[in-house]
């Protein structure tokens, strides 16, 4: 690998001084990589075989991977499979070297989810080009898409950099939906992704006797029905506006394209996902083992957090209410009522005001 003096512009920008983990089980090619990547202004780790590089990856979380296919014990391929399926470095660019050149060996790479390939011996110049190229795409990633209302601009944008499909347009015109209004019932055919521009939207489930379950509510920042999308072809809940609503409608297959045709764009998404398993998670936990009380406690301080940013709250029927706690509308009224009198909340109208938030954590186990 022929070697030169890394360029004083490369060398500047790579000084936010970025974490390279180099798994490569021959010692001089991977010293001297390292070599060259620490002289250029990076932050290197190494690990002599596959197992090693699996645990230095989890344990020092590097801003990218450069792996060799070939190695003892655990190969390449086994090192991006275990880094893919945990979540911790799921989204941690991954680059293959390989001294096999060819169209298979680069697509069988590509396809089991590397980022880049590098056929050995490589440049100094292939390597840090590649490097330099993966970590700025990965900068782009690792805003985290759902939250602000600017985000949607930024998930079709990204899209379209990074190789997405050309010619998106959601536009700028999202549209209206009055209150009541059903956007989907279960078992409705997944036609659309929607994303939240204003107002409020509840995701619920029935239960055989009618009873309503609020799994989540929805507001500016949020796609909904995005899950169902990706596992099949009917939503297994239903959505209902609260409040007047704004909604761009993104169609089925314009999400699914965005999904299949680039990894950069689908694992940014999947970290959205994951965070909303874990919370939903917590809740059927919540559901199984506390009480009504301590339920309606958590419910009222995750609501307090979620919509703590929002200039107007959302007025909840108590129906609603108890639909977030999985329980009976007289039973919430009972708990409202102890909350009361305890001084931890007080009541306006639909509204509950936390009053003495440190003493609803307390309870809730918080």
């Amino acid at each position: 690998m022929k070697r030169r003096k890394p360029s004083a512009s490369r060398t500047l920008d790579a000084i936010a001084v970025k974490k390279i983990l180099i798994v490569e089980d021959n010692q001089f090619l991977r010293t001297t990589t390292a070599d060259i990547l620490q002289l250029a202004g990076y932050d290197v780790i190494q690990a002599e075989h596959g197992k090693a590089g699996v645990e230095r990856a989890q344990r020092d979380r590097p801003d990218m991977i450069v792996c060799d296919v070939e190695m003892p014990e655990l190969d390449g391929y086994g090192v991006l499979h275990y880094l893919s399926n945990d979540p911790t470095t799921a989204m941690i660019p991954f680059i293959f070297l390989t001294s096999r050149d060819g169209a298979e060996e680069m697509r069988r790479g590509m396809s089991s989810g590397a980022d880049d390939y590098l056929v050995k011996p490589f440049s100094e110049a292939d390597l840090l080009a590649t490097i330099e190229v993966r970590l700025k795409k990965s900068a782009i990633l690792q805003r985290e898409y759902g939250r602000p209302p600017q985000r949607l601009n930024e998930f079709i944008a990204d899209a379209s950099a990074q190789g997405g499909i050309p010619g998106i347009e959601v536009g700028d015109r999202p549209r209206k939906f009055a209150s009541g209004q059903v956007l989907f019932a279960e078992g409705d055919a997944t036609n659309h992704v929607y994303y939240v521009a204003s107002g409020v939207v509840k995701v619920f489930r029935t239960d055989n006797y009618g009873k309503e379950l609020i799994i989540e509510l929805c507001k500016p920042g949020d796609f909904i029905g995005h899950m169902d999308v990706l596992k099949g072809l009917e939503y297994t809940s239903g959505a209902e506006v609260l409040e007047s609503t704004e909604l761009h409608m993104i169609p089925r297959k314009v999400f699914l394209d965005l999904m299949h045709r680039n990894r950069d764009v689908a694992m940014r998404f999947i970290r959205l996902l994951a965070g909303e398993v874990t919370q939903n998670q917590q809740r059927l936990l919540a559901l199984a083992y506390a009480s009504v009380r301590e339920r309606t406690a958590q419910a009222l301080l995750d609501l307090n957090d979620r919509f703590k940013e929002s200039e107007n709250k959302p007025q909840l029927s108590r129906e609603d209410l108890a639909g977030m706690v999985g329980t009976a509308k007289e039973s919430l009224i009972r708990a409202l009522s102890d909350f009361k009198s305890d001084g931890w909340v007080s009541l306006s109208g639909k509204n509950v005001l936390i009053e003495d938030e440190a003493a609803l954590k307390r309870f809730a186990g918080r």
